[in-house]
């Protein structure tokens, strides 16, 4: 019922919102993925070994999980878009800064203090959107908010192979932090806090509150919970992939990089078509179908006698995969608690990293035992298999029957 009584945004403002919190999403993403082509050349400049610097990965997603359950509440409490200036702007200073680190463990708290405040980035425009989207077309107005976020993402992976290979690593992050200032000053001139939003005062009672209206629901654990499985298979193989392409085919950052962007591609096609995926195949059958794309992936991947450009191609069909599963498990978060609405995004934020976390070190410890081909073949079950149970127990809403 609040859905339906909720005032509806006019579509110049909802296009506005969507391009610049869709520019925020860009600079977020990123500064997330600039290391994944950089892992080989990190471990050489700091005479560390490849799972020593894939585990800054660990490290950043971690910190972004962790900062959630507060971030959620100050967004909730003092409005999602200050939030999202605010972290942006404090996301530029702490790039800049890693572009100066002057040992591996400076470069490691960098990256880890920048991944707590990119986690007020992405959630919160979730959030916003949540406030402003009706559901009915919450899922297409995401996932035209993905397109740009994504951009970002494969941007960030295809440009920092290349600005690493021209101007060193250290240009990267430069690059980042000016990405991230601009973002955090687009959203102070051009979008307007809602007029009526009710913000209760932010405290340590209030948060407890609205995170026993997120877990009413009783969908909410189950829905986090697959989404820490999903992280885990998804983002334990960007790490290593500019290392096994270099075991491959000895190719280089930049070309790491491009492959890598090719889930940003699989995104962008995911984005353009989602008003046309969901009525036509619905919320269920899309994290049936995804989950089973991410698994032809992979099995692919696993292949070691493919030429290393054909994984552009196979990280596309990932990256589309990937994005039918979670755009409709983004779209599920924004309506666990309409009330308290940050709250809810942010714990699902908090879940994705969690698994986003694990999943490198779950990689790694597969790596060791089964070998390259082995390993892959272990995610790809995996993520085939958690494709298929979803709708079988979960409840999605907006669901054909």
């Amino acid at each position: 019922m609040a859905e339906a009584s909720k005032p509806q945004p006019d579509t110049g403002s909802l296009t506005a919102l969507i391009l610049v919190l869709g520019a925020c999403g860009f600079a977020s993403t990123f500064t997330m993925r600039i290391l994944d082509p950089l892992v080989p050349t990190l471990a050489s400049e700091f005479s560390r070994s490849v799972p020593q610097v894939a585990a800054i990965a660990t490290a950043f997603s971690f910190a972004y999980a962790i900062g959630q359950p507060f971030l959620g509440p100050v967004a909730d409490s003092l409005g999602k878009l200050r939030t999202i200036s605010t972290c942006l702007l404090l996301l530029a200073l702490l790039s800049a800064a890693a572009a100066f680190a002057w040992s591996f463990d400076a470069l490691t708290i960098m990256r880890t203090a920048a991944g707590i405040v990119a986690g007020g980035v992405i959630p919160a425009a979730m959030a916003a959107i949540g406030d402003r989207a009706p559901m009915a077309e919450r899922q297409v107005q995401l996932g035209r908010f993905l397109v740009l976020m994504i951009v970002g993402q494969m941007a960030g992976a295809a440009c920092s192979g290349l600005i690493a290979a021209h101007v060193g690593w250290r240009g990267v992050f430069l690059m980042a932090s000016a990405l991230a200032g601009s973002a955090g000053i687009l959203v102070l001139l051009v979008l307007k806090p809602r007029p009526d939003a009710l913000r209760p005062p932010l405290s340590f009672s209030g948060a407890i509150a609205n995170y026993a209206t997120v877990f009413a629901n009783p969908r909410t654990k189950l829905l986090y919970g697959l989404v820490i499985v999903e992280g885990a298979l998804i983002f334990g193989m960007p790490p290593y992939v500019a290392a096994i392409l270099q075991e491959r085919a000895s190719v280089g950052p930049s070309q790491a990089g491009i492959v890598i962007a090719g889930t940003g591609l699989g995104g962008i096609v995911y984005g353009i078509l989602t008003r046309v995926l969901v009525e036509r195949l619905g919320p269920a059958r899309m994290t049936t179908v995804g989950g089973a794309l991410m698994a032809l992936a992979y099995c692919l991947f696993a292949l070691p006698m493919l030429p290393w450009w054909s994984a552009i191609a196979i990280f596309m069909l990932s990256g589309f995969g990937f994005f039918l599963m979670h755009g409709t498990f983004q779209a599920q978060a924004t309506e666990l608690a309409p009330s308290a609405r940050g709250s809810a995004v942010a714990l699902f934020a908090c879940a994705l990293f969690c698994g986003h976390a694990l999943g490198p070190l779950m990689m790694g410890a597969a790596l060791h035992l089964l070998g390259t081909s082995g390993a892959i073949l272990l995610f790809a079950a995996g993520i085939g298999l958690l494709g298929f149970l979803t709708p079988r127990i979960l409840p999605l809403a907006g669901s054909r029957t």
